[in-house]
């Protein structure tokens, strides 16, 4: 058995060339589908987060904001706009309106202010449909006493505490990470904005611009059941000075988005796979039908069919192996550090896959590149090793 591997290493070292040139086709091929499926999958779950979180079914902004929201939903964008909080009462007269909660918005630069730039966001706890779902009940009151939520990029200290503009605030609960702007968001109950106002006066930074308790800066609706969503928007497109954006358009923009950057990584990877099954056919039926006269040799002394095949398909095997595991690590490495850059020119949210999901596509990204090789090579082994010449 130990000569048995010594040969396989043997012809492997011998054509040293030609063996790195099959493991770099294995480590091309693992390395593009560990990271397009990686990305794919993480596009898909920003997504389905994005749509999930949302809640409301029509989110009303000032007039000239609809985009600068849907930005701010879709992407890591943040941003920040103001209209007096008396539109509440029309909104709330609308036909079909069942439940509205305001939200105002208030943006940090990077400075000495806070622990990081970040998006503040006042959430009237008592009306609240969207946040509140997400969190658990017992933390409700402690932001209600003064305590914070977070987004899952909000760089919290080790005593869970974050600070803004002199002050260090208690972290209530943590949001899991939906890729979108609500990563690097801080919310506070509505009832103390003007505190955090007041002591971002005081400390004379940090705020982009000036607000006022009137000021809001969306009203989330909800409408009620059996009622139609269109209609809702056309009664409240009476309201002056206002942009409408409702759960249709955002849905419609993500599905347009994941789309865009989805079916390319699709047509990518089979296109890959295609033209890789190709390359390792003519590849491996080149080579095993010049090592003809080897494989008469081995006869000559002795060694059976079933061991020449058993040769060939076992350095076939641990060629493919080494390729796929090599492209499979740097693939899942890779996504990893360049996650950022990814997620900033994606056109929809990306989020990081669980470590199972991570398990998943690498452990089947790897087994499939590391079967091309001995399923294409299958056959040439077969032709070469022929019953009726070699018995």
């Amino acid at each position: 058995m130990k000569a048995f591997h010594r040969l396989i290493a043997k012809s492997i070292s011998s054509k040293i060339y030609r063996s790195i040139g099959l493991v770099l086709i294995g480590v091309i091929l693992s390395y593009a589908l560990v990271f397009v499926g990686l990305i794919s999958l993480g596009m898909e779950h920003g997504t389905k987060n994005v749509a999930d979180r949302m809640g409301a079914d029509i989110i009303v902004v000032p007039k000239g904001s609809g985009k600068d929201l849907e930005s701010l939903l879709l992407t890591a964008k943040k941003n920040f706009f103001y209209m007096d909080k008396s539109v509440l009462n029309d909104i709330e007269k609308t036909k079909g309106v069942e439940k509205v909660s305001a939200q105002t918005f208030l943006m940090t630069m990077e400075a000495s202010c806070c622990d990081q730039s970040v998006e503040i966001i006042g959430v009237d706890m008592d009306s609240d449909f969207t946040i509140t779902p997400w969190i658990d009940k017992e933390y409700l009151k402690s932001i209600e006493n003064g305590e914070i939520i977070v987004g899952s990029k909000v760089a919290i200290k080790g005593n869970k505490t974050f600070k803004m503009f002199g002050k260090e605030f208690r972290v209530a609960s943590v949001l899991e990470e939906s890729g979108s702007s609500m990563d690097e968001t801080v919310f506070v109950s509505i009832k103390r904005m003007d505190e955090i106002l007041s002591d971002a006066k005081k400390a004379g930074q940090g705020m982009i611009k000036d607000v006022t308790e009137n000021d809001i800066s969306a009203v989330l609706i909800k409408v009620q059941d059996g009622v139609d969503l269109q209609r809702v928007t056309a009664g409240l497109a009476g309201i002056e000075d206002i942009d409408i954006v409702n759960r249709d358009t955002v849905t419609e923009k993500l599905t347009s988005g994941l789309k865009d950057m989805y079916i390319p990584c699709v047509i990518f990877s089979i296109t890959l796979i295609i033209v890789t099954v190709s390359l390792l056919y003519i590849i491996y039926y080149i080579t095993i039908r010049d090592r003809k006269k080897e494989i008469e040799i081995l006869r000559i002394i002795g060694v059976s069919r079933k061991n020449v095949k058993g040769i060939l398909s076992k350095e076939i095997i641990l060629i493919s192996i080494v390729g796929s595991a090599i492209g499979t690590l740097f693939g899942a490495l890779s996504f990893f550090v360049l996650f950022g850059v990814i997620d900033n020119v994606s056109k929809v949210p990306v989020v990081l896959p669980s470590v199972k999901e991570n398990i998943l596509i690498v452990g089947l990204v790897f087994l499939l590149a590391a079967g091309l090789g001995p399923i294409c090579s299958s056959l040439s082994i077969v032709k070469v090793c022929p019953k009726e010449i070699l018995k």
